[in-house]
């Protein structure tokens, strides 16, 4: 089985606590839900699997080949975030699945996931802005969900995926920000997945440095870029694949940078297979750079917006005749831990402010480093 061939509709009606009012609907694209999950790693998982389980949730059929690497991608899930195996234990025990099933599927999932998606931060004297489109098929807005999530002992952070155990982009307590993007890379050794490194970088990183740090010290399943930024203006790029990951840094005298579905450092390039890049990678990378160069890499919320709602660089992704396009944008102002997002196509949706964190932050919660 390929794990893009899966389907848990009943994942469409799973609502634990929605916070912001739902966009208008958009064509084929549904707004995100809102959990809040909190308490130590198995306590949320159970809480989320149970209501998994009230809807009548389960698990695709995971075949033998998946098993197999799933159990090979746990073994550094363990050594690095054990935690989140915890959290899989406890969607596992609720919804009364098999622990080993669960892992498996949760594991590999972007083994072989063409995402396409847009990023950049800027960092100029008056803010530090983060803005994020995320490209996937349409089919896949239903289960696509914004966390805010608040593991005890560990940092808080509103997280975005269509995979209820990782997250896909976010941005923490602390004010560190972080999305990935697909690259076509070669597949070589077991290692973790997108989802897991991310939702690492959200739970347990404080700043650029420490998620630089962590992911060129770990194993990787796919080849995928890791655009990060802070609130000190720290920015970096980690192109990263099973065999190798470098660190790319902003231009010399630009205070900006971005990343899509390609590699750009040549040391990079040889892992990349050329053939299968997303065809408006480079369009989307050479569109967003050339209109930040224009403002001078000073960006106002109406210039992010602007940016992200591009259609002549496919920033704002509309490729309906695969049932493809944007799902989600997302501007991010890191001091001020002010969020913005579009729940659908930025062209048409209107972005509203989430401030979960910012009052979860401003609360205090049960134990913070």
């Amino acid at each position: 089985m390929n794990v893009l061939s899966y389907s848990f509709d009943a994942h469409v009606v799973v609502r634990l606590k929605p916070y912001l009012p739902y966009a208008e609907h958009q064509g084929l694209v549904i707004p995100l839900y809102h959990p809040r999950l909190r308490g130590t790693y198995h306590e949320m998982g159970v809480k989320y699997g149970t209501a998994l389980r009230k809807h009548g949730f389960k698990l695709p059929q995971v075949n033998q080949e998946i098993m197999a690497l799933g159990l090979k991608c746990e073994e550094e899930v363990k050594r690095i975030f054990p935690d989140l195996l915890e959290e899989t234990r406890g969607v596992a025990d609720a919804i009364h699945e098999e622990y080993e099933r669960l892992a498996a599927f949760v594991l590999t999932v972007g083994y072989g996931k063409p995402v396409g998606c847009s990023a950049f931060a800027c960092a100029d004297d008056s803010r530090i802005t983060f803005a994020r489109n995320y490209d996937f098929y349409y089919r896949f807005a239903r289960y696509s969900e914004s966390y805010l999530t608040q593991p005890r002992g560990y940092y808080a952070s509103l997280g975005n995926t269509d995979i209820f155990l990782g997250r896909e982009d976010g941005v923490n307590e602390k004010g560190l920000a972080v999305s990935m993007h697909f690259v076509s890379g070669r597949l070589e050794t077991p290692g973790i997945n997108f989802p897991v490194a991310v939702r690492y970088i959200l739970d347990r990183c404080a700043n650029t440095d420490e998620a630089v740090d962590f992911l060129t010290h770990v194993k990787f399943l796919t080849a995928n870029n890791y655009l990060i930024a802070d609130k000190s203006g720290a920015l970096a790029v980690v192109e990263a694949c099973p065999v190798r990951a470098l660190v790319r840094r902003p231009e010399k005298d630009e205070g900006f940078i971005a990343a899509t579905n390609h590699f750009v450092l040549a040391e990079m390039k040889e892992f990349e297979i050329a053939e299968k890049r997303d065809p408006d990678s480079d369009l989307r990378y050479d569109s967003i750079l050339r209109a930040l160069r224009e403002t001078g890499g000073r960006v106002t919320e109406s210039v992010a917006k602007r940016i992200l709602s591009n259609h002549e660089g496919r920033v704002c992704s509309h490729l309906d005749y695969v049932k493809l396009g944007t799902l989600w944008s997302q501007i991010i102002e890191l001091k001020k831990l002010r969020v913005l997002r579009a729940e659908g196509h930025p062209c048409k949706t209107r972005y509203l402010v989430d401030n979960r964190l910012q009052k979860s932050y401003i609360a205090g919660r049960d134990v913070r480093p």
